[in-house]
């Protein structure tokens, strides 16, 4: 019963994307109102702005109505959102993060010393978070590696270690969040900088 629900699930969101492509803007209303506070709740597990995240919710569902010519049915409904909704954090991200560093621009000396300081920082800081890592539970440190480091996507990790992908994405959702807590507020950022371009 489970197996047939999922595939049914599948098969009407396959159904919903085709319409969307075709311009269905009953389709586009299903979407959202069927998806959007999925997205919502990710971008603000992210951010921690509920204003910013409704904002971005709002632009990703935009940016599917402005490319939905360009969908792709078989893709599914979460690869589109999840995509589209991680690039806007990204952005987002690379936004403060600049801002971030014109504020201290004035305060940074540039000397050679100065230099081998900063990359030594930046040294321990990745240091510390692979000692982070290695303490995450043994199955959430393997998903976590699988989708950081061999680039995994959901889909790919819950087939190698068959499990369900909402297990994958509430694990690393989980780890990331652990990571956030054992780092110092000024540091987080520099952390889902690194999750976001799969560097850490």
């Amino acid at each position: 019963m489970h197996i047939y629900k999922k595939r049914h699930k599948m098969r009407v969101n396959e159904d919903l994307l085709k319409r969307l492509k075709v311009g269905d803007e009953k389709a586009f209303e299903d979407l959202y109102w069927t998806y959007s506070p999925q997205v919502y709740n990710f971008i603000n597990s992210l951010l921690f702005d509920k204003s910013l995240a409704e904002d971005l919710t709002q632009n990703v569902f935009l940016k599917i109505w402005e490319k939905h010519e360009q969908i792709e049915p078989g893709l599914g409904i979460t690869a589109y959102l999840f995509t589209i909704a991680r690039h806007f954090v990204f952005k987002e991200t690379e936004f403060r993060l600049s801002q971030h560093a014109t504020l201290h621009v004035e305060s940074i000396d540039l000397s050679d010393n100065s230099k081998e300081e900063q990359q030594h920082e930046a040294n321990s800081l990745l240091e510390y978070i692979n000692h982070l890592i290695e303490n995450l539970p043994p199955s959430r440190r393997e998903i976590f590696r699988l989708s950081r480091l061999e680039q995994l996507s959901n889909k790919e990790i819950a087939h190698k270690l068959s499990i369900s992908e909402k297990t994958v994405e509430t694990q690393l959702y989980r780890s990331f969040q652990y990571l956030r807590s054992k780092l110092p507020p000024d540091k987080r950022w520099i952390l889902l900088f690194c999750y976001l371009v799969n560097q850490c």
